[in-house]
């Protein structure tokens, strides 16, 4: 099996090799590669930086990858980690789940670098969304080539997901050298991170400058990555997109075992060996999740697990503590509660229902603060609720974690509309500050404005200020306040930025404080 694994490796350089280019070379830790040069920028997409996760490495920590002959071709996104075919719902178009080819040879990332040497630059390790379960960095929305242009190094990776990259099990945990299992694909993002560590200068990026920064359950992999012993010292700052507290469920080890105990007697199958040997699809049939039916919550089989030694604690932890004390951007978007859309029309009854199914004992207090005496009040209501939930969650997780941790904190609102197949319904919604971070205005089909373009500029140049010294201001209008500085204050990206709070009152905000003292549980869906 690890002769068939050398051979495919071979047989991937051998195909890359390429005998005369004008394109851009360099030569990282596996031998010399060739991209291509796209006006100020050169760009590499489909670089291995560690072995093909296959046949006995199926479930293993990721190895590094063997050297290869010639001049490896990096011009085009390598498959997407094995999942299921991507198609588009509620407002999530072909833009932002068409992950093309699919294999479980995948662990390759890409990198956008200026073209113009110079000092070293700035690094972004991107890490896309999800549900641990789907996507790819060759999906549209993750092009960065616009972030790049603002003078820094992005790199985007695929990292394993779902049974492949999070599946626990009693007999994993036991051949592991770490007694553990399941965080294979965490293991993913940990090695990219040392790849960049070793190569990303050759790329004009400083290794020492290193952000990390993703959205939804990249966001919650970013949260994961700042408690993780293995990752400290591989990055110097960190943004969570979508976001903190997102309430993605963290299972102990021995929970996630107890799952991966469930497959493996579903397919029959008693031994790990007998696992490895199982076909992909067979796997992916015995663990997907489809995309969520209208007005259901997504729901996670396969996620990181708490092992205490690759992820120490649950991030979203009441006492906010993190092993990496980095600067750290937080966030989430204005239209986020609602998948397929804010509700419209919504009832008096409508709305009593939903908050009472959804906060039980303490719906009365909910129903008191939020006015619903018809429907232009219940809409309204449903609309604030929703939104209030998650931002009141990332007051919650700010306050706990401003004081655990000294490193300056800045936290955000996303409020401007995706002219996606339906703006007015969807508006902000989840994923759709995505394209605006790293500056992909150029999707077929989508008509970016004037003012999308004014967004996106405005957006990237306060990243590109975080990456750069580790706060996002610039001498710019209006300043973006700092937690610790001025608690409570966030900044509202929109047109026109505004600092504000971020809750729509705060007697709505003293209820969810006291829904969540009370045991209660706050989660974005």
């Amino acid at each position: 099996m690890r002769a068939g694994v050398v051979c495919a490796l071979a047989a991937v350089a051998a195909l890359g090799t390429t005998a005369a280019s004008a394109g851009p070379r360099v030569t990282v830790s596996g031998g010399r590669i060739e991209g291509f040069g796209d006006g100020d920028l050169n760009i590499f997409l489909g670089i291995p930086y560690a072995k093909p996760p296959v046949g006995d490495f199926r479930w293993r920590a990721p190895a590094q990858v063997g050297p290869w002959q010639g001049v490896l071709a990096t011009t085009r996104y390598s498959p997407a980690c094995y999942q299921t075919e991507g198609r588009s719902f509620g407002p999530f178009t072909d833009e932002f789940v068409n992950v093309g080819r699919r294999s479980e040879d995948c662990l390759y990332l890409n990198v956008w670098s200026p073209s113009k040497s110079g000092r070293k630059r700035p690094v972004l390790l991107y890490i896309h969304g999800g549900g641990f379960g789907s996507g790819s960095t060759s999906v549209p929305v993750y092009d960065a080539s616009g972030l790049a242009r603002k003078g820094v190094v992005v790199v985007t990776i695929n990292y394993r997901l779902g049974v492949f990259g999070f599946l626990a099990h009693p007999a994993l945990t036991a051949e592991s050298p770490l007694k553990s299992s399941g965080n294979y694909g965490i293991l993913d993002m940990i090695a990219a991170l040392k790849w960049v560590r070793v190569n990303i200068d050759r790329f004009g990026g400083d290794p020492a400058n290193v952000t990390i920064s993703g959205q939804s359950a990249g966001a919650a992999a970013v949260s994961d990555l700042l408690v993780s012993p293995a990752a400290k010292g591989l990055f110097a700052r960190a943004v969570i997109q979508s976001g903190p507290s997102l309430g993605v469920q963290s299972r102990t080890l021995a929970q996630a075992e107890k799952i991966g105990q469930g497959v493996s007697e579903r397919l029959g199958v008693r031994s790990v060996g007998e696992l490895r040997h199982l076909s992909a699809d067979t796997l992916l049939a015995a663990t997907a999740v489809n995309p969520p039916a209208k007005g259901s919550t997504p729901q996670i089989l396969m996620a990181p697990n708490i092992d205490r030694k690759i992820i120490a604690w649950n991030p979203e932890s009441a006492d906010g503590r993190v092993i990496s004390d980095v600067p750290v951007m937080a966030g989430y978007n204005h239209d986020e509660a609602f998948i397929f859309g804010t509700p419209s029309g919504v009832t008096p009854q409508q709305f009593e229902d939903y908050v009472s199914s959804r906060y039980g004992d303490f719906a009365a207090r909910f129903l008191t603060v939020y006015p619903h005496a018809n429907g232009e009040e219940a809409s309204q209501s449903m609309d604030d609720i929703g939104r209030d939930r998650y931002m009141s969650q990332l007051v919650l997780w700010a306050e706990r974690h401003a004081a655990a941790q000294k490193a300056a904190l800045y936290l955000y609102e996303f409020n401007h509309r995706y002219p996606g197949s339906d703006p007015s319904r969807f508006r902000a919604f989840h994923t759709a500050e995505v394209p605006y971070v790293l500056g992909a205005l150029t999707i077929n089909g989508v008509k970016f404005t004037a003012d999308d373009r004014q967004v996106a500029d405005q957006i990237k140049t306060r990243w590109v200020n975080f990456m750069t010294k580790g706060e996002p201001n610039d001498g710019a209008s209006p300043t973006w306040p700092e937690w610790h500085r001025a608690p409570g204050r966030i900044m509202l990206l929109h047109s026109r930025p505004e600092v504000g709070w971020p809750v729509s009152s705060k007697i709505r905000f003293d209820v969810f404080r006291d829904y969540v003292a009370a045991g209660g549980k706050l989660s974005l869906f």
